[in-house]
């Protein structure tokens, strides 16, 4: 079932993904719609919730709002059905439980692209929030260099135009790392980025790309291998970093739950690979 409202053509696209986690989903709405610059439309990929999800999405009344409910292949397949659905001229993939940090987010990267001539990506800084409250923020890092061992940004803060999007952006093929192959893609064809240095987005740790350290390892190696064309030593450079930050994040993480703090539930970590 898709229901679609109004007919304008949005600046942006935010996309999110939700499976039984309608408390994920009601704070995610929150923060879009609080949104100052509102030249943009919600697209909300339900993968068969029996939660009260779909209820939910039904009970609101918003122009922007653009929903389907059906299963799906996994959160990365989701993500791509939600890219079809979209018209917006710039989409951003923010699933159930991530937020916006202010009503201020999607005007001020607006103001960026339209001052950098529209280029293919923006790239901004998001902040790991931890169960207790605390953040960490995470800058964005330029594209040229940091694709070679990893992301510039999280996908909570980086925006793609859409006209430049393959049809599937996200391979199925990395259940964990799709995201960072979509970059690698965006890299080989000459995207252009800018970015904006301030935290757009809060990031839940504690999801599948922070605990499947060895899977997240495997799957960069074989994107810097097959599709970046990466020599060895380079590889061998990038999964040493990429366990050292993972290492650190999974350190503070369970120090953090050990202590007493409740874990922060994020979509990809409740949502099924099938």
């Amino acid at each position: 079932m898709e229901k679609t409202t109004g007919n304008f053509v949005p600046f942006f696209s935010v996309i999110t993904v939700v499976f039984n986690d309608l408390e994920g989903l009601r704070r995610t709405q929150a923060s879009v719609e609080m949104q100052t610059d509102s030249n943009f439309e919600w697209v909300v990929v339900d993968g068969g919730s029996t939660d009260g999800t779909v209820e939910f999405i039904r009970s609101l009344d918003l122009p922007c709002l653009k929903w389907s409910s059906e299963r799906d292949r996994g959160i990365y397949d989701a993500m791509n059905k939600g890219t079809h659905l979209a018209q917006g001229g710039y989409v951003i993939y923010l699933n159930a439980g991530d937020s916006f940090t202010d009503k201020n987010c999607l005007s001020d990267v607006k103001s960026i692209l339209s001052a950098s001539g529209l280029p293919e990506l923006c790239y901004a800084g998001c902040n790991y929030q931890f169960s207790d409250g605390s953040l960490r923020y995470r800058a964005p890092r330029q594209f040229e260099k940091a694709i070679r061992y990893g992301m510039p940004a999280m996908h909570q803060a980086t925006f793609y135009r859409r006209d430049f999007l393959e049809k599937e952006p996200y391979s199925l093929k990395y259940p964990v790392s799709a995201d960072y192959f979509i970059s690698a893609r965006c890299y080989l064809r000459g995207a252009r980025a800018c970015y904006l240095n301030r935290a757009i987005s809060y990031f839940g740790v504690g999801g599948n790309s922070t605990k499947k350290i060895n899977q997240v390892l495997i799957e960069s190696w074989q994107i810097q291998r097959d599709v970046l064309k990466i020599n060895l030593i380079e590889r061998t450079v990038g999964a040493i970093r990429r366990f050292l930050v993972h290492r650190l994040m999974l350190v503070l993480y369970y120090f953090i739950h050990a202590s007493g703090g409740d874990a922060v539930k994020t979509s990809d970590e409740i949502r099924p690979t099938g």
